[in-house]
C-alpha cells in the first residue's frame, strides 16, 4: 500500500498544509468513516458535524475551518473543493490491474510498433502498421486495428476496440467497451424512400415504399486530440468520406453514441447516453446533459449548455442555455413549462365563464 505525508499531498495539490504535515496517510475516506491514517474530505461546512463523528487525525478542509478546534493533528485547505477533488484522486489513483511488459497471449503484428515501457494485458490484439506511444497501458480483450495511431500514455481498459486508420493524440483514456472507429449508420434507397417523401410533401404514399437498404460504406475514420476520456460502451462512428473529429480534452460519458462526420470541439463534456447524428458541428466547451439528442446536420456554436433530455433539432448559437424538446432558451422553456401547468385551471376558467355566458343568454 502507498502511503504520502501530508505534505506530499498538499504539494501534489498545489494546495496549503498546516499542523503535523508529516503524518502518513494510507487512502482518502467520506469525514464519518474516516481512520486514523485516512484522510477526511470535509471540504465544505457541512462536513464539520460528520468529521467529529469519524476518526480522522487529518483532513481537506473548506477556507477558514478551525482544524484545531475540529480535533485535528493537520490539515489541507482546498478553496476550490471538486478542484481540489479532482488532484486527490489522481493522487490515490486505483492503476488498472496491467503487469509490465507483454502478455503471452497478446497477439501483437511484427509490423506494429510499441513504444518504451508498454503494458499490454492478454488476449490483446494490435494490427498490422499501429503505432502506439510511451507508457501505454492496454488491459485484456483489447483490439486496435490496422494502421491506428495513439499517442504517450494511453490508458485502454477491457475489451475496447480501436478501429484500423483511427488517430489519437496523447493521454487517452478509455472505459470498458468503448467502440471507437466503427461504420456509421449510411444507407440509401434504389429510389426516393418514405423519409425523403414526408420531408418533401408531409405524407407517405405507396410510391415511396422499398424493398431494402443499401449501405454506404464509412471510408473515413476517427481523430481524437490530445487528454480525450471514453466512458464504458460509447460509440464512435467514422466518418463516410470525412473524419468524424473530437478536440483536445473533450470527455464523452458511458453510452454516448457519436455518428459518422461529426465534429466536436475542445474541452466539451458529452454526458449519458447523449446521441449526436452525423455530420453535426460542435463548437468548444459545449456540455449535452444525459440524454440529450442532437440532430443531424446541424451546428451548435461554442459555449452552449443543453440540460438533460433536451432534443436539438436546429442550429444554436454560442453561449446559449438549452432545455426542453424541442429544445429553447431555457428562461422560454421555463415558461412554456409554467404556462403548461396552468392550462387545467385555464380550461376549468373557460368552462365557468362558459356557464355563465351560456345561463346570460338564456336569462334574455
Amino acid at each position: 500500500m502507498t502511503r504520502f505525508t501530508i505534505k506530499q499531498i498538499a504539494n501534489a495539490l498545489g494546495a496549503e498544509a498546516v499542523g503535523d504535515t508529516s503524518l502518513m496517510i494510507s487512502a482518502v475516506q467520506e469525514p464519518q468513516n474516516a481512520a486514523t491514517d485516512q484522510l477526511a474530505l470535509a471540504m465544505e461546512p457541512s462536513y464539520a458535524e460528520p468529521l467529529t463523528a469519524g476518526r480522522a487525525q487529518a483532513a481537506i478542509l473548506w477556507d477558514g475551518a478551525d482544524w484545531q478546534a475540529l480535533g485535528l493533528k493537520a490539515a489541507i485547505f482546498a478553496p476550490r473543493s471538486r478542484y481540489v477533488l479532482s488532484g486527490v484522486t489522481r493522487v490515490f489513483e486505483h492503476a488498472p490491474d496491467i503487469p509490465e511488459g507483454i502478455h503471452s497471449t497478446a497477439v501483437i503484428d511484427p509490423t506494429a510498433k510499441l513504444g518504451a515501457n508498454p503494458s499490454i494485458g492478454p488476449f490483446v490484439v494490435i494490427g498490422a502498421g499501429a503505432v502506439i506511444g510511451d507508457n501505454a497501458r492496454i488491459a485484456s480483450h483489447v483490439s486496435i486495428g490496422r494502421d491506428a495511431q495513439i499517442g504517450r500514455n494511453a490508458t485502454i481498459y477491457q475489451g475496447t476496440h480501436i478501429g484500423a486508420r483511427v488517430r489519437i493524440g496523447d493521454d487517452f483514456y478509455a472505459q470498458q467497451g468503448a467502440a471507437i472507429g466503427v461504420d456509421g449508420f449510411s444507407y440509401v434507397t434504389p429510389k426516393p424512400g418514405a423519409v425523403e417523401e414526408a420531408r418533401a410533401t408531409g405524407q407517405i404514399t405507396s410510391a415511396s415504399q422499398t424493398a431494402g437498404f443499401a449501405r454506404i460504406n464509412s471510408l473515413g475514420s476517427v481523430i481524437l486530440g490530445d487528454r480525450v476520456e471514453v466512458g464504458a460502451n460509447t460509440a464512435i462512428d467514422r466518418g463516410t468520406i470525412a473524419n468524424t473529429i473530437i478536440g483536445d480534452g473533450t470527455k464523452l460519458d458511458n453510452l454516448v453514441h457519436v455518428g459518422h462526420n461529426v465534429t466536436v470541439g475542445q474541452n466539451c463534456l458529452l454526458c449519458g447516453q447523449v446521441g449526436v447524428a452525423g455530420s453535426t458541428k460542435i463548437g468548444d466547451r459545449v456540455v449535452l446533459g444525459g440524454q440529450v439528442g442532437v440532430a443531424d446536420h446541424i451546428t451548435i456554436g461554442s459555449d452552449v449548455i443543453a440540460a438533460g433530455k433536451s432534443g436539438i433539432s436546429s442550429n444554436v448559437p454560442s453561449g446559449r442555455l438549452m432545455m426542453g424538446s424541442p429544445a429553447m432558451k431555457m428562461d422560454l422553456n421555463i415558461e412554456s413549462y409554467k404556462a403548461l401547468r396552468r392550462l387545467p385551471r385555464l380550461v376549468a376558467k373557460v368552462a365557468r365563464l362558459e356557464k355563465t355566458v351560456f345561463k346570460s343568454d338564456e336569462n334574455e
